[in-house]
């Protein structure tokens, strides 16, 4: 399952990922406090998320600033935020404890995603 991002001026696939990728951006959104968190929630929600042009400026800078320089080439960061070297081997973890580790993303992803958010008019999450 994707996610597209669509442009609120040009309606046009400004970025698109995974489900998986996703869950772990949004999450990595809430916990650096760039935008309120009534609305990060939303963006878990297609037809519902959407940011304006000033949030997704807002969310470019943190991540650029605060979540890329603790990443390296190779790591990927957790739904829960934590930051591991292990390669994603498609695992599913059915234990409530290790579930977070279902869901991932990594510094190229988050870079994309950046840029995304530094060059789009806002967007809406499909």
């Amino acid at each position: 399952m994707g996610m597209d991002l669509f442009d609120h001026k040009s309606n046009e696939i400004v970025f698109d990922t995974n489900f998986w990728h996703w869950r772990a951006i949004v999450e990595a959104v809430r916990r650096l406090e760039a935008i309120p968190d009534d609305r990060v929630v939303m963006l878990h929600e297609a037809w519902v998320g959407e940011l304006t042009e000033d949030e997704a400026r807002s969310v470019a800078a943190a991540i650029r600033e605060r979540l890329l320089p603790t990443l390296t080439e190779g790591d990927r960061l957790l739904l829960d935020g934590q930051i591991t070297t292990e390669p994603d081997d498609g695992t599913m973890h059915y234990d409530p404890a290790e579930q977070h580790k279902n869901y991932s993303t990594d510094r190229r992803v988050l870079e994309e995603f950046a840029a995304c958010c530094e060059t789009c008019n806002g967007f809406r999450v499909s």
